[in-house]
């Protein structure tokens, strides 16, 4: 098998141009942009504050230095000075790839440039002569290398730093860090692979950054090794346990739910998605000797996407239901207050889906992009930039709040690199059409239909329904525009230059297909009525209460918007009136809705824990509620805050 590689970089997370089994390829950053709305502020406080922030702190927790003291640029003893985790190294790939993008849309940038170089430097002197790199298993540790894969996560840094230097090497065009890489990956498979030891990643992650790898160099073996430790997974003996916590259970060709530790799994499942893109329709990979052919895995991501999304996905698009081991629950399991939806592993998600769509382009898979980026994903960073949250619960009594850093630091730069990169997942092409995912404003450069597709995007989305989109340059062959139909969405009238256009349906997706022209306008607007969802029957964190959504977002109470009532002894009636406001005063834009409720009266402050039950006696009185955007609590002062509003009477 082999591919041929475009001159120029391409600067996405992942290239599957040519795979047989890829139905839609990203548009690149540098030929996409955000240029207003919602996620450009975001991206601009990711480029100004997050960034700059991030690598502060890993310079200052010990991360950084950990490297240096490993490539010899530090004194001190590499083990008796480390500070950190064992892991620490993937936090400092993670701010690194998300450099890296930064860079790729702003190669103007000469400081973040040589900040990149330096940190690159400091990897090129900390990988050792065999090609081995990790900073924690240095001298009297050395023998401890590759002993422990279950729970060490040697693989998972291995990961990261693959994927920074695949980012790298798509932002700059240089090999530096790619070398670096490739040599840790040789080093990988003189370890394990047939004939050598058995092992699969206890931590997934390394899966899909071979894939990149071999994407990015077009050398066959990394998509060999990846499809092999995939396979390691569940295999007898047991490579690491056998347990479900760590997907190792069962082959993971057999496997049909959705279990164990939420990041791990939903990273794995990525990495399954990216080998069945690469492999479909193909006779097996060399070297796979073992495997059970492609068809059955590609089978199991249908099944466990399906477990995932009709069982075990909160309705922010959080994965992960138990405090304990940060992991999946039982099916229907989406408790409220205890919800753990890690914000990893909603980047997981959103990277998951989005592999999802570009196989198999089902607009299902770019609807839960939307949900899970404008809900659990953004709620993990601070307005501010500076804060993040590990946890995004869907209850809180006022005590969660956003932390500047944590000891397992890895999801603030893990939500860097996704929103560093976010221009890349916002459009595809295919069947001569340019797909839009991700409705923003912005600019879109594609070639389609044997020429260039320009265009010039206008929404306030996902705050408002308008969208106009201006041709700014055309084929001369007709083509597809692509717009989202989302399932939330009624019919949308689109018009072009006023005139109402001919559509076609295409699973998720309003396509309009015709001889462009530049200046051409095309308009549209999505009705956005305030929608109660109501949970499945077996969801019983949720009986009787529903949640408020409009649009894609999902809306919570925020008790400062209530100084009235405990926003805990509020209720609503299903079929309540709800407006919406914009609000301009409350970070840069955003939009709230107002709505009646019901408030009970509050228990006294020395109400029994249990009481005869009786019918209530005394009326709730009528109280004016406030519901923002779920991303957008625990940004002022601390008070309880709930999703699901329970339902009057």
């Amino acid at each position: 098998m082999s591919r041929a590689r475009a001159e120029t970089p391409f600067a996405a997370p992942a290239d599957p141009r040519g795979a047989p089994g890829a139905l839609r390829t990203p548009v690149p950053l540098r030929a996409a942009t955000l240029t207003g709305g919602p996620l450009a502020r975001v991206r601009e406080r990711n480029r100004e504050v997050t960034l700059e922030i991030i690598h502060q702190r890993c310079e200052e927790c010990g991360a950084v230095d950990n490297l240096r003291r490993a490539g010899g640029l530090l004194d001190g003893d590499p083990v008796a000075d480390f500070q950190g985790q064992y892991y620490a190294d993937s936090d400092v790939f993670k701010w690194l790839e998300a450099a890296c993008w930064q860079l790729a849309e702003s190669p103007e940038d000469e400081k973040l440039r040589a900040r990149i170089d330096s940190m690159v430097s400091i990897l090129e002197a900390a990988q050792q002569d065999d090609g081995y790199l990790n900073s924690y298993f240095m001298n009297e540790r050395a023998a401890r290398r590759w002993t422990n894969i279950r729970d060490e996560h040697e693989m998972y840094c291995g990961g990261h730093l693959v994927q920074a230097a695949v980012a790298h090497l798509r932002a700059t065009g240089e090999r530096r860090l790619v070398e670096v890489a490739i040599r840790f990956v040789d080093h990988v498979w003189t370890v394990f692979g047939p004939g050598r030891r058995p092992g699969a990643d206890g931590h997934p992650e390394y899966e899909t950054a071979l894939v990149e790898l071999w994407r990015a160099t077009g050398e066959e073996r990394f998509l060999v090794q990846a499809r092999w430790f995939i396979d390691q997974h569940g295999a007898s003996p047991a490579a690491i346990g056998g347990r479900e916590y760590h997907l190792d259970h069962a082959p993971l060709h057999k496997q049909r739910e959705v279990t164990g530790h939420a990041v791990r799994a939903l990273y794995l499942y990525t990495g399954a998605t990216d080998v069945v893109t690469e492999t479909s329709g193909t006779t097996e990979a060399t070297g796979t000797t073992g495997t059970t052919g492609i068809a059955p895995l590609a089978e199991a991501v249908d099944a466990l996407w399906r477990d995932f999304a009709d069982r075990k996905r909160y309705v922010t698009g959080g994965a992960g239901s138990r405090h304990d081991g940060e992991a999946f629950g039982e099916r229907w399991e989406l408790g409220d207050e205890r919800a753990y939806a890690e914000s990893c592993a909603s980047v997981a998600h959103f990277q998951w889906a989005w592999r999802m769509f570009l196989r198999t382009g089902a607009g299902e898979y770019r609807d839960a992009m939307d949900e899970v980026l404008h809900n659990g994903l953004l709620s993990g960073l601070g307005q501010d930039g500076e804060e993040f949250f590990y946890v995004n619960p869907l209850a809180d009594n006022g005590r969660h709040r956003r932390s500047p850093w944590f000891g397992t630091a890895c999801c603030p730069p893990n939500l860097a690199r996704l929103v560093a990169s976010l221009p890349a997942y916002a459009h595809a092409v295919g069947d001569d059409t340019l797909w839009t995912l991700l409705l923003a404003e912005g600019t879109v450069t594609a070639e389609v239909a044997g020429g260039t597709l320009e265009l010039r995007i206008a929404t306030a989305y996902p705050l408002d329904g308008a969208v106009a989109v201006e041709v700014v340059r055309a084929p001369e062959e007709a083509c597809g525009i692509a717009l989202p139909a989302p399932a939330w969405a009624g019919p949308v009238a689109w018009s072009v230059n006023g005139v109402e256009a001919a559509v076609e349906a295409a699973d998720g997706f309003t396509v309009l297909r015709r001889r462009w022209r530049a200046g051409e306008r095309l308009t549209g607007a999505y009705a956005m009525p305030v929608r109660p969802l109501a949970a499945h029957p077996r969801v019983r964190a949720t009986h009787g209460r529903i949640a408020l959504t409009r649009g894609p977002l999902v809306f919570c109470l925020e008790q400062m918007d209530h100084p009235e009532v405990d926003i805990r002894d509020v209720s609503v009636d299903v079929d309540a009136e709800w407006t919406v406001r914009q609000r301009p005063e409350l970070w840069d834009g955003t939009v709230t809705l107002h709505g009646p409720g019901w408030a009970r009266p509050a228990p006294a402050p020395d109400a029994p824990l249990y009481r005869q039950a009786r019918a209530e006696t005394t009326a709730p009185r009528r109280v004016e509620l406030t519901a923002l955007p779920y991303h957008l609590w625990a940004n002022r002062t601390p008070g309880p805050m709930q999703v699901w509003i329970p339902l009057a009477g």
